[in-house]
Parts: C-alpha cells; sequence; structure tokens
C-alpha cells in the first residue's frame, strides 16, 4: 500500500514539473531571443527529461522498501508497544 501511495503520488508530479518546466524553459528562451540573444534556441531535453523519471520513480520505490525491511525487524506487538 505504501508503495502503490508513492507511485500515486509521482505521477501528478511528474506531469505537473514536465509541462510547468517545458512551458518555463521555452517562453524563458522566447523572451531572450526577443531581447537580442538570438543564439538561444530551445531544444526539448528528452535525456534529461528521462534520466529526471526515472530517478522521481525509483527514489521512493527505494525509501518504501527501506522503510519496510526496518519495520518488520520488530513484530506488530513490539511496535505497539513502541507507538505508546
Amino acid at each position: 500500500m505504501l508503495l502503490h501511495e508513492s507511485v500515486l503520488l509521482i505521477i501528478p508530479c511528474l506531469i505537473i514539473t514536465v509541462v510547468a518546466g517545458t512551458l518555463m524553459g521555452y517562453l524563458l528562451v522566447r523572451i531572450l531571443s526577443a531581447n537580442g540573444l538570438t543564439y538561444f534556441q530551445y531544444t526539448f531535453p528528452f535525456i534529461p527529461l528521462l534520466i529526471y523519471g526515472v530517478c522521481l520513480i525509483i527514489t521512493p520505490i527505494i525509501i518504501s522498501a527501506i522503510c519496510l525491511k526496518i519495520q518488520c525487524r520488530n513484530s506488530l506487538v513490539e511496535r505497539i508497544k513502541m507507538a505508546d
């Protein structure tokens, strides 16, 4: 369940950052080109985007796995006693 929740939080984050980042990058290049810096040209960064997406997906999966591994060391009764 923890892993599923992590993935559900990653998807909107990935979509928002890709859309907003692309828009902001494109607008920045357009503004700079309009102000005389004509050597700027916008190209969509496919490889950095792919690396970003993979890292964004793998990081919560690894963190969830580590947390679950640590949590499974103690029995449920011990964890309930620790919470009190």
